[in-house]
């Protein structure tokens, strides 16, 4: 067993449920005792009804009775004490599950498939987590009444001290399978994972138009059979081995309790024990049978729970580090951002090699390359999403990884190409990029687009956006679009404002209007706290405005400086320039 995840658990069901916790770690081992009392009190009857002992058969009726009650009326006990635990415990354990994974200020785990493995495997999960963990006292409670057993059995005669020895093989076994399970499960949850995901992108509107018209929905409903097909193919060879481990222990077992059976039956002909010992031993032996698939049970159990508690300690753990900075961001920039030798890499060959880059105080900075080249890498960077593989990035010569990154996030707006379309309250959908200020949204939807936006829902504001939470009212992609820049905006005194290709969906119009206001923003943010504008775009009417153009291509930077500048240099940047320019003449 290992003790870091079974201090963790008995932790935290003690501090959230101490009573039903305290309950379950008497009553449970209590149960150890009863198989013991059943046996003996069968043995006293037995040989009392035989000697016309009285006394032993009013011992054994009232063994056989206290055990027969405590079956029934505490298994019942412990079994709903388990549940209630299960919900107290387990809804905290959810809560701070759904936390860490809302807040973790970065996002390098959502890029990584092990990472998103952990993750599937604990959501929702902490009820489960709790019961499945907690079946360690059931282990202690089937070791308990194997040393019952042993004692009552060498009482008996001295050899049949061996018989639960005779269970370490299926013991031994039972942990083999039990690994074997976890690994099938571990080695399949990707494959349940993208099914899921496919199933979801089969019944999502968006994407049902394009694998309607592109005739690609039965292609896409294969791939799902067969992640399918092989899950379950690895889950069944898996069951079968499992089986087949299991089987060997238990024939182990059944030949050493056939000859516990001769063995005492040879003693009670010969008069060394009374009839009534065969009877014990025959019950004990039978006991075990039952006890046996109790421990495998609880072993597999646990296991499962614990293996769910080392993940919930990981997750714990990669939000402790992630947050680690207490520093706060200063009020206004001075100096601007800077970033030092900067390698970066997804666990693959680099993305970012060797970047060196100062972002001015109040300047516009603008990122241009071809796609792969690491713009958007170096914006995650920037916004604290990841943190760089080698060098550092610094704040007014403050290390981005010493502050707070609440704090940071606070400082930091963005509109992103990829926005996300939020299934909220029109109002709470641009509310939500600050949401001390969900109250103040009618600058924001002015300057971004929204409120046009606004005025043609049937309920103005107030109108539910999307199906997700209810019977919202879809929108287009550029209405969307529009909502997303309009929480760009909810920030009035970012230190850093990322534009990372916001206007993707708007036509020509609605882009160049939406430009001169974030020109006029940026302007207002520069004034107030000396605050960047990091813009990345393909269409170079938009970079030309910028104070610092930097040119990124394969993961280093080739060019920097200003639009009069790189054009004089006649390099990559004048070069894709005059690419564009030429198309609209």
């Amino acid at each position: 067993m290992r003790v870091v995840e079974i201090r963790t658990l008995l932790t935290e069901c003690m501090r959230h449920a101490p009573g039903k916790t305290w309950l379950l770690l008497i009553l449970t081992p209590l149960r150890a005792i009863t198989p013991g009392l059943t046996a003996l009190g069968l043995q006293w009857i037995v040989d009392g009804a035989l000697s016309g002992s009285r006394p032993l058969l009013i011992g054994g009726a009232l063994c056989a009775a206290t055990a027969g009650a405590f079956v029934l009326a505490g298994s019942r006990v412990i079994e709903v004490q388990a549940g209630l635990l299960g919900g107290d415990a387990g809804a905290v354990l959810d809560r701070r599950i759904f936390r860490w994974c809302a807040t973790l200020p970065t996002t390098a785990h959502l890029e990584d498939s092990e990472s998103l493995r952990r993750i599937e495997q604990i959501r929702g999960l902490g009820g489960r987590t709790v019961v499945t963990g907690m079946s360690v006292l059931n282990v202690v409670q089937s070791g308990l009444w194997l040393v019952i057993t042993a004692i009552l059995l060498a009482w008996v005669h001295p050899v049949l001290l061996v018989l639960p020895l005779f269970a370490v093989p299926s013991m031994l076994l039972t942990r083999t399978a039990s690994r074997r399970t976890e690994a099938a499960r571990a080695a399949t949850a990707e494959r349940n994972r993208a099914e899921q995901h496919l199933f979801a992108t089969i019944t999502e509107a968006n994407s049902a138009k394009e694998l309607r018209l592109g005739t690609s929905g039965a292609h896409a409903a294969a791939i799902a059979r067969r992640l399918r097909e092989e899950r379950t193919a690895i889950l069944w060879r898996t069951t079968l081995a499992v089986g087949g481990l299991t089987l060997i222990g238990s024939l182990v077992f059944v030949v050493a309790f056939i000859g516990a059976l001769f063995l005492t039956a040879q003693l009670a002909l010969s008069g060394a024990v009374s009839p009534g010992a065969l009877l014990l031993v025959a019950t004990l032996g039978g006991q075990i049978r039952g006890q046996l698939d109790m421990l495998t049970n609880a072993i597999t159990r646990s296991a499962r729970g614990l293996t769910m508690v080392g993940h919930y300690l990981w997750l714990r753990d990669l939000y402790e580090a992630s947050t680690s900075g207490t520093l706060s961001p200063p009020d206004r920039l001075g100096d601007g951002i800077a970033l030092s030798g900067v390698d970066f890499s997804y666990g693959g060959p680099p993305v970012l090699h060797g970047i060196d880059l100062r972002l001015p105080a109040g300047a516009t900075v603008a990122l241009v390359g071809d796609h792969g080249s690491g713009k958007t890498t170096l914006v995650k960077l920037l916004c604290g999403f990841h943190r760089p593989t080698a060098g550092t990035i610094t704040v007014d010569g403050t290390p981005l990884t010493e502050m707070d990154p609440a704090g940071w996030r606070e400082r930091v707006t963005s509109a992103f190409q990829d926005f996300s379309r939020f299934p909220f309250l029109a109002r709470e959908a641009v509310g939500v990029g600050d949401l001390t200020r969900m109250h103040e949204i009618a600058e924001a939807a002015e300057k971004g687009g929204a409120a046009q936006v606004f005025a043609r829902l049937p309920e103005g504001e107030e109108t539910r956006l999307g199906k997700a939470l209810g019977d919202g009212v879809e929108l287009s992609g550029g209405q969307w679009q529009k909502i997303a820049l309009s929480r760009a905006f909810m920030r009035s005194m970012p230190l850093l404002a990322v534009l990372d290709e916001p206007t993707a969906a708007l036509d020509a119009a609605s882009e160049y209007e939406v430009y001169q206001r974030y020109a006029e923003a940026a302007q207002e943010w520069q004034q107030a706290t000396g605050g960047i504008t990091l813009l990345v775009s393909h269409r170079f009417a938009t970079i030309r405005m910028a104070d610092l153009i930097v040119v990124l291509d394969g993961g280093r930077i080739i060019e920097s400086g200003t639009h009069a500048e790189l054009i004089d240099r006649a390099g990559r940047y004048a070069h894709l320039y005059d690419l564009q320019a030429s198309a609209y003449q």
